[in-house]
């Protein structure tokens, strides 16, 4: 993080000093206390459970520089170089001050939102650009009210570009999001039903995440999977709110999105990949073995086709294409060519616990338990059936969580998707993914099926199951923690 002062930060937050010289500068922001240091400033968010305000006395002793409250503070326990300033909400104060940071950098900054993959797409496009910039990628799932703003005081003067993932579960999220990242540059993976439980619909899932454009300026450019259903008719709509009113002769069924949306889109290029040819980046001749995935890029918007744009990839499952298209559309965007963009990807290799495949005691694991829904589980299930030299395939799956009401439905449509396919055992844990199996017991296919409450259950009947050459696909919601399995199976 590069330098800020008080005054700066005072400035910035609309706050009031209580104490301390405006003229004290901090170079780190910090919400944990435990991590405060000399040239920290500590925001102690109020949460559900626990108010950090507590925490204030402890960070003073520990020499932070600066804290934020929006209480009432006892100013005598304050050390020599030190500031607190008061301020009427710590959360909208970090996120004011995260927002005035962002304005001091003059870089493309690529947000990704989506309701599926957006970590590994980021992790994609960051391997592409850096082949040519210096980036600066979130870590971990640093995406939220409060993440989002801690990853945009990471950027520094050394940074050419930023790519931030963007997530949001509840309306009215991405337009905050949005304003402190400020993207120049968005995608949108696909809108699926995640968080539909707060959300209620996928027509209201798209507005909300539509509104990453909401500060888009000149020369933007939003990059839409042309393949969704919810997100294939952006590209026209966007082309028909750019005509004067004497070129629509005829109307265009407006989108459910935002008055600060049609405005953006009205001055923003939008870019489509998918697998289909209507797409301006798209993939064909796809072929997969040895775990690895190839395919021809074709490209309707710029380059030539070529042998040179043969893509391969270490990593397995029709949603890495997509990921790898936008990743290529954005490298392109930003004056990388495809020849140079594509070595960052055919590096790239995926994180901890997001499709990473492993061999345990001859069984093949693909551990995908970082988080779960139910479209993700459709794309693990893929995976898992592209898998060579296998005997059996098991899909070990528990509950997808925050589907409300959907959620019997969402499961359901899991589990006929499974028995649509060459699936050899499926393994349910919890209460909601029972719904999987009932599918496949409805659809009265060859494929055996059992419920577990518990990940113990389920570990003992693997453990005693499992055979050498069999492939087992595990995932599930965090809150699930099938991580544990996948550490059971490892031992």
């Amino acid at each position: 993080m590069e330098l800020l002062s008080i005054g700066e930060i005072v400035e910035a937050t609309k706050g009031k000093l209580l104490c301390g010289s405006d003229k004290l500068q901090i170079h780190g922001v910090s919400t944990n206390s435990k991590e405060v240091e000399e040239g920290t400033l500590f925001v102690p968010i109020i949460g559900e459970r626990v108010d950090a305000h507590t925490f204030i006395p402890s960070v003073i002793e520990a020499g932070g520089t600066a804290i934020f409250t929006s209480k009432t503070i006892d100013v005598s326990l304050v050390k020599e170089n030190q500031a607190i300033i008061q301020v009427e909400d710590t959360k909208e104060a970090l996120q004011d001050l995260a927002a005035y940071y962002r304005s001091k950098f003059d870089i493309p900054v690529i947000g990704i939102t989506g309701s599926v993959g957006k970590t590994t797409t980021k992790e994609m496009i960051a391997a592409a650009l850096e082949t040519k910039y210096r980036v600066l990628k979130t870590a971990g799932n640093m995406n939220s009210q409060i993440g989002l703003p801690l990853t945009i005081f990471r950027i520094e003067h050394t940074h050419e570009v930023a790519v931030i993932e963007m997530g949001i579960s509840e309306s009215g999220e991405m337009s905050k999001l949005a304003r402190i990242a400020k993207p120049t540059h968005a995608v949108i993976t696909n809108i699926g039903v995640s968080h539909i439980g707060q959300l209620g619909s996928r027509e209201n899932i798209r507005k909300e995440k539509m509104n990453i454009v909401n500060e888009f300026g000149v020369d933007s450019c939003l990059f839409v999977n042309g393949t969704d259903d919810m997100l294939m008719n952006i590209l026209p709509y966007s082309e028909y709110l750019k005509l004067s009113d004497k070129e629509k002769t005829q109307k265009y069924d407006k989108i459910d999105i935002s008055d600060a949306t049609n405005a953006s889109l009205c001055r923003a290029d939008v870019v489509t990949f998918g697998c289909e040819k209507d797409c301006m980046y798209y993939a064909t001749d796809v072929t997969i073995s040895n775990g690895h995935t190839k395919f021809y890029l074709q490209n309707t918007v710029k380059e030539v086709i070529s042998q040179e744009n043969e893509i391969e990839l270490q990593v397995l499952g029709e949603h890495n294409i997509y990921n790898a298209l936008v990743a290529i559309a954005i490298a392109n965007k930003l004056g990388i060519a495809t020849s140079v963009a594509k070595q960052g990807l055919k590096d790239y290799l995926p994180l901890a616990m997001r499709g990473e495949i492993m061999k345990v005691n001859g069984i093949t694991v693909v551990d995908d338990t970082y988080n779960a829904s139910p479209d993700s589980m459709r794309g693990g299930i893929n995976v898992l059936l592209e898998l060579e030299n296998v005997s059996r395939r098991f899909a070990v799956l528990a509950d997808v969580l925050e589907l409300g009401e959907h959620s019997y439905s969402c499961h359901y449509g899991v589990g006929e998707y499974i028995a649509s396919k060459n699936i050899d055992e499926v393994v349910t844990i919890g209460e909601e993914a029972k719904a999987i199996v009932k599918a496949v017991e409805d659809a009265k296919v060859d494929i055996v099926s059992h419920s577990f409450d518990s990940n113990q259950d389920a570990i003992d009947y693997l453990k005693g199951n499992l055979k050498s050459n069999d492939a087992v696909l595990v995932k599930g919601s965090r809150g699930m923690h099938t991580d544990e399995i996948v550490t059971a199976l490892r031992q």
